[in-house]
């Protein structure tokens, strides 16, 4: 039996970390066995979430997605260094978004997510008055990896995005 080549272990390596930052669940659509693309496949486990945003706080019923943004699924080999963007939205408990946006600290402001997926359009709130700040955004990425994270207080929610979110 012949040894594997290195690209062939290097293949056996990203698709097990893509199936590792996925849950270690596949990816498939909830109405049968067709493949869905991840763009296009909102998740609603919490886990991965918490895991990652622990110092958020307690999140709850979220949507989000996880899918390499340069992936097109045409390529038949994958990216040797993928990029996972990991975005969505989930609620925090009450009073909590009205808590962070209000410490001095971080200096919130109003701002906008850019790029929102179609997929996670219907669950974002009907009128919502995004609050964003940079400082806050590094404090929960320790600088480790990109993240971006908006408040709205009327509705307790969270909404963000991320690539490559790592455990700090």
């Amino acid at each position: 039996m012949s040894k594997p080549s290195f690209l062939s272990r290097r293949m056996l390596f990203v698709l097990g970390g893509l199936a590792v930052l996925a849950g270690g669940t596949g990816v498939y659509a909830a109405s049968g066995d067709t493949p869905a693309p991840d763009r296009e496949r909102v998740r609603k486990d919490t886990e991965p979430l918490l895991r990652r945003f622990r110092a958020i706080g307690q999140l709850s019923d979220p949507h989000w997605l996880g899918y390499n943004p340069n992936d097109s699924g045409r390529e038949t080999i994958p990216d040797q260094d993928p990029r996972i963007r990991v975005v969505g939205i989930a609620q925090l408990p009450a009073g909590a978004v009205a808590s962070i946006v209000r410490s001095s600290a971080y200096g919130f402001a109003l701002g906008s997510p850019s790029k929102v997926p179609e997929a996670l359009a219907q669950f974002l709130p009907e009128h919502p008055e995004w609050m964003n700040s940079p400082r806050y955004d590094r404090q929960i990425t320790k600088s480790v990896y990109q993240g971006h994270f908006y408040f709205d207080r009327g509705t307790g929610c969270v909404y963000f995005d991320t690539i490559n979110p790592e455990i700090v």
